[in-house]
């Protein structure tokens, strides 16, 4: 409906009103026209300041339109806050845009013509209504818009604000809807940077998203902190918007106003008026003294960073991909190789139970897992979680992990083992379950050339194993100054399990004769001495493997007769029970022999922003640094390189040496295939970080900033020769020898556990005793008497050097709520406040200005003026001769009916 109407003033003036409704215009209505039942009151149109002082940021306003109606209007009722656009224009001039408030309206049956009052908003007002990102309108997801989030100018944040709210506001059309700005802040005191300064600046989104959909931030919040932090303020007049500094405006000096969204500049020019009865509307002059802080109290809410991407296996973050777990296997085992084995074995077989007290029985239990923000892949990119895991038959997707290489899934593990040959009949009332980061290998047990599997192609074709897709964290990881250095720590532990050969498979021990000799028939079975290693007895063990499946976890499970026949496949977890292989003496990259402390795992590529971490091979320089790289996980070892995408490199391996590895640190003598590591440490007591594990620095130089990719490429493909041995080509083996045997050949899965990716810093090694501490920044006071206004709160925060944390007794941590400078890409550390030519913290900036205005009394006035043919201006000083004093003014409020202004006016100083 289109509802629109004018009428004269008492200085004869043209009041027209235009409602939109909708965006329709098939209905037309003309207020007091004729058959409408729709008419002006006596007192049509109002608008009304809604600004408090000077703290405010957004200089709101609100409109007041009353009518008579004989019927009941449904469509004045607004189910959101942008269904309704209401225009007030005197004469050719649009005095307010904005909407009807939503859910306010009623409207009274009693009279023939019942009053109606719209109470209409501004569309500065009307941003509390809406979320960042449009978050919660229909079709647009929290999850999809936070998986999207990057580091984004200011400009391009009020932008698309702005524009979001001004789409659409104008009924007539036609019209430009500009926004000035004073040019009053600037990053640096260089004169071309005047106006420059929203897109100077930039910030992640992820502050405004928070951790969940009910924690983000409304437009308007997102609008004001960001003019909070600049101390600067906004006005709508009409369909224009000033963005301003109080500053420029109790100066009373003509100013070039940078329009920022096209080339029409603004020259203003005020003028200083006396309040003389010749202008005045009344006598109605009311004079207060705003109250007084001798003390302003500004505390910056810093947004630390701790994860830089969400770990699979964070407990918060897990979810069940099935809703129960289920028996996925049982393991029999017989220690020795003697008669006395061979029958508890034979009595494990065939009854599940033995009195051969070295017999023993393990039940193990699966549950498949699943994390939103991370993807786990098959061939071919297969999404495991989403074609695998539909709601039955669970065993077939963690069997999917026996068929080929790469594959990754989160497994929630668990086991009961019964001793005393199996015969324990005790009850267990819980089974302890553990989760685990699952990498298929299925190796083939092979050593030739040609023989062994997984080889090269075969991990190249399974990249990617898992990816993030989420986004956890971005904003500035660099340091804000040379001394600090921050870390990307990976910690956790991994284990290269090994391959768990069986005596036979168990259909094969269930249904065939056994037989004594290797060369039996086709329906025998050969058992007799043909054990396979054992940690608890030197002879080794007789050994095999049941499977079990169901189509629903809640069902009883029954023999998976396919999996029983055969001698591999499906998951193996860690028993801690199986052969340990490949002594480590000492391990080498590439074709180097230098002695290396690292053994590779997994490899991994990590980008943030247009960088990503590149492990410099032994001997190898990259970039500006000079120290040679070792190989061996040395924190010199890791350097940030521009990433290139796959179509910038030439080949697989130049795009796929844009990464790292992820590895264990053995002692000499440790097996390196059937042993549970922690992930390597490469920090020392005189790095002055609380953090164990992989440590990549980043650097001042390293100018790091911007969103989060993390993916885990797949297995290293290392090598064991007496030495181990990798290529700088994760996926690639080094050159082979006849004593060359690949260790992934022997390895049935890798499992990650307490996988954890955090970012930490080393405050500048001056410790961080203050970290508990809050950031405050607090003006200076000599009285006796304090008044301190301590309500202030920054959540955009500026970054420390060490040296000021070291000051101020907080810590220099890795902040969310930092913003960047991008002219240098580095931390923002200052801007420059034109009005006084100095250059400072936002924050010290804010203090001091509202210092300067609020420690003295000063004078606030309301007076009301005429207001013929907009003679009244919001950039115009006032002052009074009786007091001697000139005044700016805060807000203006309209009676567009009686031709007046009330005008709200404080004291300049």
């Amino acid at each position: 409906m289109y509802i629109h109407g004018y009428y004269y003033n008492r200085l004869e003036e043209k009041i027209s009103v235009y409602i939109l409704i909708r965006g329709d215009r098939s209905e037309k209505v003309e207020i007091g026209g004729d058959g409408s039942g729709i008419t002006f009151s006596d007192d049509p149109v109002e608008i009304t300041s809604q600004v408090n002082d000077t703290f405010d940021h957004l200089l709101c306003s609100q409109a007041s339109i009353r009518l008579l109606c004989k019927n009941y209007i449904k469509e004045f009722f607004s189910g959101s806050c942008r269904d309704a656009v209401v225009n007030i224009y005197r004469g050719t001039k649009c005095l307010f845009a904005g909407y009807i408030e939503p859910q306010t309206f009623s409207q009274g049956y009693n009279e023939c013509e019942d009053e109606v009052e719209l109470t209409c908003v501004d569309a500065l007002s009307a941003l509390q209504y809406s979320k960042y990102k449009n978050v919660g309108s229909p079709l647009v997801l929290y999850n999809k818009v936070k998986a999207e989030a990057q580091q984004r100018t200011f400009h391009d944040i009020v932008m698309d604000i702005l524009n979001g709210v001004m789409d659409g506001i104008d009924i007539l059309g036609g019209h430009d809807k500009p926004l000035y700005y004073d040019g009053s802040k600037y990053v640096a005191a260089e004169k071309d940077k005047q106006y420059s300064i929203l897109q100077d600046i930039s910030i992640s989104e992820l502050l405004f998203l928070g951790d969940e959909e009910d924690d983000v931030w409304t437009q308007e919040d997102v609008l004001t902190e960001i003019l909070r932090y600049l101390n600067l303020h906004i006005r709508q007049d009409g369909l224009s918007l000033y963005l301003f500094s109080w500053e420029t405006i109790r100066s009373g000096k003509s100013h070039q106003w940078h329009n920022l969204k096209g080339v029409d500049n603004l020259f203003i020019d005020p003028k200083i008026l006396d309040i003389t009865t010749s202008i005045v509307a009344d006598c109605d002059t009311q004079i207060s003294v705003a109250e007084t802080y001798n003390q302003l109290k500004l505390t910056a809410d810093v947004k630390e960073m701790e994860n830089v991407v969400k770990s699979p296996l964070d407990s918060d973050a897990l979810c069940n991909a099935f809703l129960g777990m289920q028996k996925y296997m049982t393991e029999y085992a017989s220690d020795g190789e003697g008669k006395r084995a061979y029958n508890g074995f034979s009595e494990l077989v065939g009854h599940g139970g033995t009195s051969y007290d070295a017999g023993s029985v393990v039940d193990w239990y699966v549950q498949v897992r699943k994390c939103q923000d991370w993807r786990f892949y098959g061939a071919k990119k297969k999404d495991l979680v989403k074609d695998l895991c539909q709601g039955s038959n669970q065993q077939d997707a963690v069997n999917y992990l026996g068929t080929v290489p790469g594959a990754s899934m989160l497994l929630s593990v668990g086991s009961v083992k019964k001793t005393s040959g199996g015969q324990d009949n005790s009850l267990v009332s819980k089974i302890s379950m553990t989760d685990y980061l699952v990498i298929s290998v299925n190796g083939n047990g092979k050593d030739g050339e040609s023989e062994f599997y997984p080889n090269d192609s075969d991990l190249l074709e399974a990249i990617p194993c898992a990816e993030y897709v989420g986004n956890e964290v971005g904003g500035v990881f660099s340091p804000s100054d040379g001394n600090t250095t921050n870390y990307i720590v990976i910690s956790g532990k991994m284990v290269m399990n090994p391959l768990m050969r069986m005596t036979a498979n168990y259909y094969d021990l269930k249904n065939k004769p056994w037989v004594s000799g290797i060369i039996g028939k086709p329906n025998e079975v050969y058992v007799w001495h043909n054990t396979v290693p054992s940690r608890n007895n030197g002879d080794g063990r007789y050994y095999t493997r049941r499977y079990w499946k169901t189509k629903s976890w809640r069902n009883e499970v029954v023999s998976d007769d396919a999996m029983d026949k055969k001698n591999d496949g499906g998951f193996m977890p860690f028993t801690g029970e199986g052969p340990q292989e490949f002594e480590f003496k000492y391990s080498a990259f590439g074709d180097s022999t230098d002695k290396l402390s690292k053994v590779g795992v997994i490899q991994c590529m990590l980008i943030i922003g247009d960088k990503c971490v590149v492990e410099k091979r032994p001997g190898q320089f990259l970039g500006s640094d000079k120290v040679a790289g070792t190989g061996n996980g040395q924190l010199s070892d890791y350097v940030w390189m521009k990433y290139k995408t796959r179509e910038e490199c030439s080949s697989d391996d130049e795009y796929y040496q844009q990464s790292f590895s992820v590895g264990f640190d053995p002692k000499i003598g440790d097996k390196i295939i059937g042993t549970e590591f922690s992930i390597q440490n490469n920090l020392r007591y005189t790095d002055s970080v609380d953090a164990d594990g992989t440590a990549i620095p980043v650097r001042m130089t390293d100018k790091v900033h911007g969103a989060v990719k993390f993916i885990i490429l797949g297995p290293v493909n290392s090598v064991w020769e007496e030495i181990t041995r990798r290529h700088p080509t994760a996926f690639r083996h080094t050159k082979w020898s006849s004593n060359t045997k690949p260790i992934l050949s022997h390895v049935s899965d890798i499992l990650l556990e307490e996988l954890e990716i955090k970012v930490v810093s080393d405050h500048g090694k001056v410790g961080s005793d203050g970290a508990e501490n809050d950031l405050i920044y607090l003006s200076d006071t000599k009285e006796d008497f304090v008044n301190t206004k301590d309500d202030l709160e920054m959540k955009i925060t500026t970054a420390l050097t060490s040296e000021e944390c070291k000051t101020l007794g907080v810590k220099n941590g890795i902040s969310l709520s930092a913003p960047l400078n991008v002219v240098t890409e580095l931390s923002l550390l200052g801007i420059y406040n034109r009005s006084n030519g100095e250059l400072a913290k936002p924050e010290q900036h804010y203090v001091n200005d509202y210092w300067q205005e609020w420690h003295e009394p000063r004078v606030v006035m309301e007076q009301n003026l005429m207001d013929e043919h907009g003679n009244v201006s919001p950039f115009d000083l006032y002052r009074h001769p009786a007091i001697g004093k000139t005044f700016h003014v805060q807000g203006i409020s309209y009676n567009l009916t009686s031709g007046t202004a009330q005008m709200t006016i404080k004291e300049i100083f």
